[in-house]
């Protein structure tokens, strides 16, 4: 991750079967591009081994769950864009980073690139396991 990025790690079942784990994968790629810039988000589905260790990591106790900067704020609840904001404007230590954030913040959801941020995520790419 790189220091003038938040990490944002999305834990979930598997965010193509699970509609609550889609729906917190959404959540985070609605997010305007004045925030994609800002941030780092990642799927963590427990499907994979590395999944489970992330869960692990972040003390995960519920699908799905957002983490911002290492800590779980979001255990299995939908946040809104002003919450997601506001949380991720205490986790980090960039003032440049709180600026932006806060300057982003009235500008809501913005569903237009979803697809295309889901993909650069790589939602639902690596939870699938075949024999």
């Amino acid at each position: 991750m790189a220091e003038d990025k938040i990490q944002v790690d999305v834990l979930t079942l598997d965010s193509v079967q699970c509609a609550a784990c889609g729906y917190m994968m959404e959540s985070m790629a609605a997010m305007p591009e004045e925030v994609q810039k800002l941030i780092e988000y990642k799927e963590w589905s427990i499907k994979t081994k590395t999944g489970v260790g992330k869960f692990m990591e972040l003390k995960g106790k519920v699908l799905p769950s957002i983490a911002i900067e290492g800590e779980i704020v979001f255990p299995s609840i939908i946040p809104q864009y002003e919450e997601l904001i506001d949380e991720m404007i205490k986790r980090t230590k960039n003032p440049e980073l709180v600026e932006k954030l806060k300057a982003a913040r009235d500008v809501g959801f913005q569903f237009d690139k979803i697809g295309e941020n889901l993909d650069k995520a790589g939602a639902g790419k690596n939870t699938r396991v075949d024999g």
